[in-house]
Order: structure tokens, then sequence, then C-alpha cells
């Protein structure tokens, strides 16, 4: 009897080994062959379910990025105002830190190797942009703030000790303050 395969969820668990794989090595330094074997899998399996290389990154980064966004939000509620979605926001960012470094620093090392490529601009423009418009939707931060919001967070994960979080909070919410989406004076 033939084994049944689930997969969808054989798909995802690729996904989440890569990951791994990825952030440990380096995108530049793994082959198809190599994500093979340290998946466990043969490179026709791994053919079989992704295109190439640069497929299973695409598709693991906007996995990470899609997993982020509802771990982040998954306490917000229309009731909090945007100052407590913001600060839950960033309690989930101090939590989370070290993977969102990690996804950071592969995105980085991704279109480093990739240079000009569409596919790595087209990437790093697509999870910023989820981003932005997430944050921009449970804040109420006006567009042009996100680049701003945007640099303060990539230093706090690249840089954790540099502040404590309480200071780029306050960082954070002095800047919101004025330029709501809304036109109103602040956060709430």
């Amino acid at each position: 009897m033939p084994k049944i395969v689930d997969h969808a969820k054989q798909r995802a668990d690729l996904l989440e080994g890569a990951f791994e794989l990825f952030a440990d090595r380096g995108y530049a330094a793994l082959s198809m062959r190599d994500l093979a074997r340290g998946l466990g899998v043969t490179t026709g399996t791994l053919y079989h379910y992704f295109k190439s290389k640069d497929v299973i990154f695409e598709e693991m980064v906007l996995r990470a990025v899609a997993r982020d966004l509802t771990d982040a939000t998954a306490e917000l509620s229309e009731e909090l105002s945007a100052s407590e979605r913001l600060r839950l926001i960033f309690e989930w960012i101090q939590a989370n830190q070290k993977d969102l470094r990690r996804v950071l620093l592969l995105v980085f090392d991704f279109q480093r190797h990739k240079g000009d490529d569409p596919l790595a601009k087209g990437l790093v423009s697509e999870a910023s942009a989820t981003y932005r418009r997430e944050f921009e939707l449970q804040v109420g931060a006006a567009p042009g703030i996100w680049p701003l919001i945007l640099g303060g967070l990539i230093q706090g994960i690249l840089e954790p000790s540099h502040e404590d979080g309480v200071a780029r909070l306050q960082a954070m919410e002095t800047l919101l303050l004025g330029a709501r989406a809304d036109g109103g004076s602040g956060v709430d």
C-alpha cells in the first residue's frame, strides 16, 4: 500500500527546517543538495516541493513574516487604544528579538548575495510592506512614519543591549505623536 503523504504538512516542515539551516549557515553556503541532506530528504523530494533554493528562501521568509504578524497581533483587540496596542507589539518584539534578528540577518544575507536581482529586491520590499501595513492598521500610524519606526526596530534587534525597551518604546511613541493616519494629535 502506498504511503499517504500530507503534502501541505511536508512542505511546511521543509520550510521550517530550511529556516534553521539558512540561519545556521547562510544563504550562499547552502545548495539544494545541502538543504536536502540537512532536511533528511532526497534532492528529488526537495525539487518536488520547490523549484529552486530561491523559491524555498522566498516562501520561508514570507511564512516567517505571516507567523510573526499572527503572533504579534494575537492579543490585540479593537477595544485597546493605539498606545496599548503599540505597547503589546513592542513587548512581543522584545520577547522575540532573537528570532526577529535571525530573520532580519537572513534577509540581509540573501539580498547581499543576490545584489540587484529583482527577486531579492521584491522579497525585501514585500516583507517590509507587509509589516508596515499591519503596523499602520494596528497603531494608526501615518504611512510616512514607518521608515523611522523600522529603523528603530532594526537598531533594537541588531543591538539589543544599546538601550532598554522602555526607552525605545517611549521614543517610538514620541515619533507617533502628531503623526497619526487619522490626523489626530497623537497616540490614544
